[in-house]
């Protein structure tokens, strides 16, 4: 399938070097051709985007579960999704807050320290598995795996993996 761009839009450098073929690097352009193709079928008559979008919406989705809309379901979940990336915004602003130089001393001060009691524990104990350190540094386990993550990039200690339950 080959698209052009509208007449009165010249292609990006990128666009004209792309493979045009179905599957190929256009994907604008593959996007316009689909949907010229999809405006095709739904009216012969030429109808607008609009009244393609409501056949879309208003058609029952065959074979689906429960006779639901497809698209109405794909729009629910893109919904979701929309609703999930607000709320992490939203936290990451209200922590943004407290981002001051002086909490991020602090913090650093209380990694190395932490990280300090862990290479001890290690020391004395030799090989420990994440929930023994966590339990024995008042941490949670996931905590501790970033903390022996951070202290194997910085080359102080060497981690091991070991197959807890075959699968």
């Amino acid at each position: 399938m080959e698209t052009k761009a509208p007449e009165g839009q010249a292609e990006s450098p990128q666009e004209a070097a792309a493979p045009t073929k179905e599957g190929g690097g256009k994907p604008m352009g593959m996007g316009m051709g689909m949907m010229k193709k999809m405006m095709g079928q739904m009216g012969h008559g030429g109808e607008g985007p609009m009244a393609m979008m409501q056949k879309m919406m208003g058609q029952k989705g065959e074979g689906a579960e429960g006779g639901d809309n497809p698209m109405q379901q794909m729009m629910g979940t893109c919904m979701g999704m929309c609703t999930e990336m607000l709320d992490t915004m939203h936290r990451t602003t209200s922590l943004a807050v407290y981002a001051q130089p002086e909490l991020h001393q602090l913090f650093e001060e209380w990694l190395a320290a932490r990280e300090g009691d862990a290479l001890k524990l290690i020391e004395e104990r030799g090989s420990l598995d994440p929930e023994s350190l966590a339990a024995a540094l008042s941490m949670s386990p996931a905590s501790v795996t970033t903390l022996l993550a951070h202290l194997q990039n910085q080359g102080k200690i060497r981690l091991r993996a070991k197959v807890v339950e075959k699968s």
